[in-house]
């Protein structure tokens, strides 16, 4: 028998795999991919996000332009509203507030503040006058003229003038009249006027009496009682029991001593 040398066979033997070497060559392969399948989800993953990031939400919240925040103050709600929505912003009336220098339903505050950059989509804060404070004034007829001073500062009101007056009814230096009148709510802005009795003027005549007179009449009466007629204030009243322009009251009253310059009041049925 001759040997593989002695005829010159020079050929290695084939060896064969064993089982655990085929399971550890399958392991390492099946790895390699789970790392490449591992890198390619990220890498997916990544380029989703960019890609929402940088181009889909921008076309969708048009973020990529910014707005500049119109100007809100002192314009009504429904006029607020209708400016937003044809830039697509939102309106949000946060609280309301009383507010002298707006009117009643109008925008005296608002966040983000005028000509500030925003974006599309974002809402704008605003808050709502009231207008001014309601205070009621009190009656202030038959005060003496430093109370009724006090008493107006005190409520924060304008006293816009004092006139002094002729007054049949008040000693000199007490309150006649008044502007508004008292026991009402009057806002805060609103100028009081006060029209203070300069003492009872001195009487040189008698009123006479010109209840159910014609007008005509009365007038002739106060002439010859030498009244100013351009002191007197004539006011109308329906009355179809009379016949038409016949007097129906007068101040002062019938009878009472008074002075000829005053400012007579006639209150009559009208015309035909």
């Amino acid at each position: 028998m001759t040997s593989n040398a002695e005829t010159g066979n020079t050929d290695s033997k084939y060896v064969k795999p064993s089982r655990k070497m085929n399971k550890r060559i399958i392991f390492v392969v099946f790895m390699k991919h789970l790392v490449l399948a591992c890198f390619a989800f990220f890498l997916a993953c990544f380029l989703v996000v960019m890609t929402m990031d940088k181009i889909i939400m921008p076309i969708i919240l048009k973020s990529g332009r910014e707005l500049e925040a119109p100007d809100l103050i002192g314009k009504s709600l429904e006029e607020a509203e209708n400016i937003l929505l044809e830039k697509k912003i939102a309106l949000l009336a946060d609280s309301t507030e009383y507010n002298i220098d707006f009117p009643a339903n109008t925008i005296s505050f608002q966040y983000p503040l005028a000509k500030t950059k925003i974006k599309p989509g974002r809402r704008i804060h605003v808050i709502v006058s009231l207008g001014s404070r309601p205070i009621k004034i009190p009656d202030l007829i038959g005060k003496p003229k430093r109370d009724a001073e006090l008493i107006v500062d005190g409520l924060g009101l304008k006293l816009a003038s004092q006139e002094w007056i002729h007054s049949n009814d008040y000693l000199k230096g007490i309150v006649a009249r008044q502007y508004p009148e008292g026991n009402q709510d009057i806002s805060e802005d609103t100028e009081v006027i006060l029209y203070i009795s300069d003492g009872l003027p001195e009487t040189d005549v008698i009123m006479p009496n010109l209840i159910e007179l014609g007008l005509s009449a009365a007038l002739d009466t106060l002439k010859a009682y030498n009244f100013d007629t351009s002191k007197i204030n004539i006011q109308t009243e329906e009355a179809p029991e009379l016949l038409p322009e016949t007097v129906i009251d007068q101040h002062p009253d019938p009878g009472t001593p008074t002075n000829s310059n005053i400012v007579v009041d006639m209150v009559v049925s009208p015309p035909k």
